[in-house]
């Protein structure tokens, strides 16, 4: 083995070790992560690395410093382990094609409607007040599902997937669309956006995520929508249905503006969005 892929071993050990306990748990517990500007170099020569800054300390993905120095890195999902083989070259992660009979969690088809009948479950679950913040909350819940696709949403923003609004919205999502199946992708369309998708609210100056929500219907005519969230003052958050003006508005939102927003659904790209969710979560009089 040679000597620069045994320097890159031990690193990738260490932050092999800092990632069962880190970037999760360390923005659980406050710190929060933000794109480093530091440049990276192997061999004197400049490789493009997607590094993180948190609590003063550079994070960079396992996977990354494989393909970086060709050293095997798989994934075993049904232990949730992570294997490396030294002996053996980095092959590129291959994701499975949404099948096109995925079901949601409770095994009926994914429709918008589906999708509400099992929101409402879950707001029955965990009602309006129920205490869901950070690890240091008293007495807060925490995810404690399979949230495989769930999780792969949060580590792209570096967001923990057990506590806090990222926490919730991952035990939500993957409440409605099950654990590893239905994996999420980004949408360039807000407007398309429909009941169980995750959004997150992101501060443009700083470019860090300051909240993260679950969509509990399209958008209106005025692009005004309901949403729940967890840690909303250290609880679960539902709207209140005696008042009509709770509504969230996507116009608030934008690069122009202090925050914008950006959304994941794990809804099949042959699932096309039909409106049928606007002004579905009724509240006062609407």
């Amino acid at each position: 083995m040679s000597r620069r892929k045994e320097i890159a071993l031990v690193t990738a050990g260490i932050l092999a070790g800092i990632a069962v306990s880190g970037p999760a748990a360390q923005a659980a517990a406050g710190f929060m992560a933000k794109p480093s500007s530091q440049q990276f170099y192997l061999d004197d020569q400049r490789i493009a690395l997607t590094a993180y800054e948190i609590n003063g300390s550079n994070y960079v993905k396992l996977r990354d410093i494989g393909q970086a120095v060709d050293f095997g890195v798989t994934y075993d999902p049904a232990t949730n382990t992570v294997h490396i083989a030294p002996d053996e070259p980095y092959v590129e992660e291959v994701n499975a094609a949404p099948s096109e009979n995925s079901t949601l969690a409770n095994g009926k088809a994914i429709t918008e409607e589906n999708v509400l009948e099992l929101l409402r479950q879950v707001e029955l679950e965990y009602p309006t007040g129920t205490a869901w913040g950070t690890h240091n909350t008293p007495g807060t819940h925490k995810n404690e599902l399979p949230s495989t696709a769930a999780n792969r949403i949060m580590d792209a923003y570096w967001v923990s997937e057990y506590y806090g609004c990222s926490g919730y919205a991952a035990m939500v999502s993957s409440m409605v669309f099950g654990d590893a199946a239905n994996p999420g992708r980004q949408l360039d369309d807000l407007s398309q956006i429909r009941p169980g998708d995750i959004l997150f609210l992101i501060n443009n100056n700083s470019e860090k995520v300051w909240h993260v929500m679950i969509v509990l219907e399209s958008p209106n005519g005025v692009n005004a929508f309901h949403y729940t969230d967890g840690n909303h003052g250290g609880a679960v958050y539902w709207p209140d249905r005696q008042n009509p003006y709770g509504r969230e508005n996507l116009d608030c939102y934008g690069m122009d503006k202090s925050y914008r927003l950006e959304a994941w659904t794990r809804y099949p790209e042959s699932v096309p969005c039909t409106g049928a969710s606007v002004n579905a979560w009724p509240t006062g009089n609407s």
